[in-house]
């Protein structure tokens, strides 16, 4: 069975490209619902698709670079130094709009298999040493000051997502949809306090105030933030 691409599609018109193959597209016309699409469902592509090219362009892209290292294909008219511009700005490949279906498909196909090879080979044995923190993740064990810490699947998950992209701010909903790996409903923001709380007593078990490196950014999520207790040597 072909493994149909996860795509999120932001266009300011109705697409006028031929329906692509082997693709489960969310289309979307407003750049605050692509950002919000982007924090809670995991995509494996981002295709931007503009007819009326805006000011803050190469912000957006800046934007979602920062969210997000999903490949992003940026179709448009605009003449070739303005494609240079996005593609400084973060984009990975942009095309003419007016492009056929089967060219469209073959830079999703490029893109999505580079990038997932690339976050294969990159979480892969990846081990982090941060201050005193060291994560094998070979083995998925944590060790503070050399102490291996006890942690269920999803404390260690967790902790491994804040350290491996420190003083990033993972929202609520991107905590849940990946250390859960499910749609976020219900009190899920009770429910990640309740796992940051026993992960912060067991980090502050070794050493007090070691826990205080996960930081609650208020209404909206947790980072990882080296403190004196894990960096002091």
């Amino acid at each position: 069975m072909i493994k149909k691409y996860r795509v999120l599609i932001y266009c300011d018109l109705e697409m006028q490209n031929p329906v692509l193959n082997n693709i489960e597209a969310t289309i979307i016309y407003d750049i605050q619902e692509c950002f919000n699409k982007l924090s809670i469902f995991a995509y494996d592509i981002i295709i931007m698709q503009l007819y009326k090219e805006i000011e803050n362009t190469c912000e957006i892209i800046s934007c979602i670079r920062r969210i997000t290292f999903i490949p992003i294909l940026f179709l448009t008219n605009q003449s070739v130094y303005r494609k240079k511009e996005l593609i400084r700005a973060g984009a990975d490949s942009v095309i003419n709009i007016e492009s056929s279906a089967e060219e469209i498909e073959l830079h999703i196909f490029s893109l999505v298999r580079r990038y997932l090879d690339w976050n294969t080979e990159k979480e892969k044995n990846r081990n982090i040493q941060t201050g005193n923190l060291f994560i094998n993740n070979e083995e998925h064990q944590i060790y503070l000051y050399e102490k291996q810490l006890c942690l269920t699947r999803r404390e260690y998950d967790f902790l491994y997502l804040l350290v491996s992209a420190p003083m990033r701010i993972y929202t609520y909903e991107q905590i849940y949809q990946l250390i859960w790996k499910d749609y976020p409903v219900g009190d899920i923001k009770n429910i990640i306090w309740c796992l940051v709380k026993r992960l912060r007593k067991k980090l502050s078990i070794i050493e007090d105030g070691a826990g205080n490196c996960i930081v609650s950014v208020r209404d909206i999520g947790y980072k990882f933030e080296l403190n004196n207790e894990i960096e002091k040597q």
